[in-house]
């Protein structure tokens, strides 16, 4: 891995070193950007906090080369059940399926093992430098970089945090900030939040079983009003309890692991069965950044938002943030596109995060009811069918989008492009294995004849893939054709963070798309080197 040089400027700077900032790491150093990035813990922080990744995750993990290794210590998920506090079911979520993504639709997992997998990513990449135990204390905006002054912090064996006596100042022609819920770049820059009102203290208790447990319902909810919790595997193994602190009680009593033993004795879970790895007492919030984007800086994951966990979409969320702004840096560090492409980032970002926050306070509010008055009114109305079903999962709406499409093309704008299995050159696996990730044109069938010169440079100086199903990429499990004739179209052109730009019933409309995509990034511009 490199080694530091202050005097010289990184196209990124970035505080913070989660998944999120790991996944963003690791994204633009396959870039081939200098990237620094530093984190005020000296090591991974090595404790789990998500425990669900979903389909669309696993194919950015697939792009990064780290899925297989990661899903090695997963669950798959086959469903998510609420029920009340006598066992009945008040609402299951099917997860059943395979996604559009090419990858079992949702997984329940271990933090730590993706922790692991990212950061060997991150320090294959020879232009990414990370420093672990680095405090950011200060910033200053220039017109063409950012600086940023640290404190190095150690810490003692109880894990106090000691400041020690070196300070370095880095720069960088971009921020990222990545650092977290109470992140110091966003209140730096006095960034307001939006507050959803939503705010709930639980337990949480990690378990290594010594024994199989079994409890004939391994994922879901406990809507209990004399205790809501929850339980679930982390990967395979690992478990989960967590638990609703009551109206008055003290949250430093659960500092004593005993109160954790005797939440769980009604499971049979005791310390010859199970060891417990961690517990701790966490505060869901629900808030959103007023903005992600001041001139050069940037803010992914926490930073931005953060929300309850009931559908386990935080840190799904954060990777979702790190892919978008990752190919949208890339085209503007290297001077593909203007800077205002960076102002699409949080125009579709932010909807989207909203409307996970508000679908996971509504699911947070089924579980957290401690009157059994409301509760038993809860219940009655799941019974009588007169609670609607959960929403679909959003997808985006606006930004770098074609907001322009009509017809069927427009259904599929903003969604998700499909990953099926391919055969070329002899082999056979995941199409983004055999043929690659980034900016896609695929057609259903053909040639991309419908295009001139012109378009053709368009998508050159993109670094557009132009894929024709047929002979040299075989469907071989006929997933694109069963996509194409249920979507009504011919082709689709989609974006490094998998979601689809445009599209065209026929050919015809190929040179409309790639027009669309010309005028969506901008006019070229070249970044001026920092002196």
């Amino acid at each position: 891995m490199p080694q530091p040089d202050d005097d010289l400027p990184y196209d990124v700077v970035q505080i913070g070193y989660g998944p999120v900032g790991q996944t963003m790491a690791a994204l633009l150093g396959q870039c081939g950007h200098r990237v620094a990035v530093f984190e005020r813990w000296p090591g991974l922080y090595g404790r789990a906090r998500a425990g669900h990744v979903d389909h669309e995750i696993m194919r950015i993990f697939q792009s990064l080369g780290i899925a297989e290794r990661i899903e090695r210590d997963m669950v798959r998920a086959t469903k998510y059940v609420f029920r009340n506090g006598r066992g009945e079911t008040l609402l299951t979520f099917d997860w059943d399926a395979d996604g559009i993504s090419g990858w079992p639709s949702d997984y329940i997992m271990y933090q730590p093992s993706i922790e692991d997998a990212l950061d060997a990513a991150v320090r294959a990449q020879p232009t990414v430098s990370v420093h672990q135990g680095w405090e950011a204390t200060a910033l200053t905006r220039h017109e063409d970089h950012v600086e940023v002054t640290l404190r190095e912090i150690t810490t003692s064996p109880d894990g106090e945090k000691i400041v020690g006596a070196r300070t370095r100042t880095v720069r960088g022609r971009y921020l990222v900030g990545a650092d977290g819920a109470n992140s110091f770049i966003r209140d730096r820059l006095g960034i307001t939040q939006t507050d959803f009102g939503f705010r709930e203290t639980w337990f949480v208790c990690d378990l290594e079983p010594k024994v199989p447990l079994d409890f004939g319902f391994d994922n879901g909810q406990v809507c209990d009003p004399a205790r809501p919790h929850c339980l679930f595997q982390l990967g395979t193994r690992h478990r989960r309890f967590e638990f609703a602190l009551l109206p008055g009680e003290d949250p430093e009593r659960f500092g004593d692991p005993g109160v954790a033993w005797a939440l769980l004795a009604p499971y049979a879970v005791t310390p010859d069965k199970a060891e417990l790895v961690r517990h701790a007492v966490y505060t869901f919030q629900a808030k959103l950044a007023d903005r992600w984007r001041d001139e050069r800086i940037l803010l992914i994951g926490d930073a931005a938002h953060v929300m309850p966990p009931f559908m386990g979409q935080g840190m799904c969320s954060g990777i979702r943030d790190a892919k978008a702004l990752a190919w949208r840096l890339d085209l503007v560090l290297r001077g593909v596109a203007e800077d205002t492409l960076l102002d699409s980032y949080q125009i579709e970002r932010a909807p989207h995060v909203e409307t996970l926050i508000r679908m996971s306070i509504e699911a947070g509010r089924v579980s957290c009811t401690f009157d059994p008055e409301i509760a038993e009114a809860r219940d009655a109305a799941f019974r009588r069918g007169e609670v609607p079903p959960p929403p679909p999962f959003p997808h985006l709406l606006d930004g770098l989008l074609d907001t322009g499409a009509e017809g069927r093309a427009a259904d599929v704008v903003g969604r998700l492009a499909p990953q099926g299995r391919v055969q070329t050159g002899g082999e056979t696996g995941r199409f983004d294995d055999m043929l690659g990730s980034g900016w896609t044109l695929l057609l259903a069938h053909g040639t991309d004849c419908g295009l001139t010169a012109g378009h053709r440079a368009v998508l050159d100086r993109l670094g557009v893939r132009v894929v024709a199903l047929g002979e040299d990429t075989i469907d071989i499990d006929g997933y694109y054709t069963g996509y194409f004739a249920g979507t009504g179209l011919s082709m689709i052109l989609y974006r490094p963070d998998f979601a689809i730009f445009s599209a065209a019933q026929d050919s015809s409309g190929m040179g409309r798309v790639v027009d669309a995509l010309d005028r969506a990034i901008g006019t070229p511009m070249r970044i001026a080197a920092v002196s």
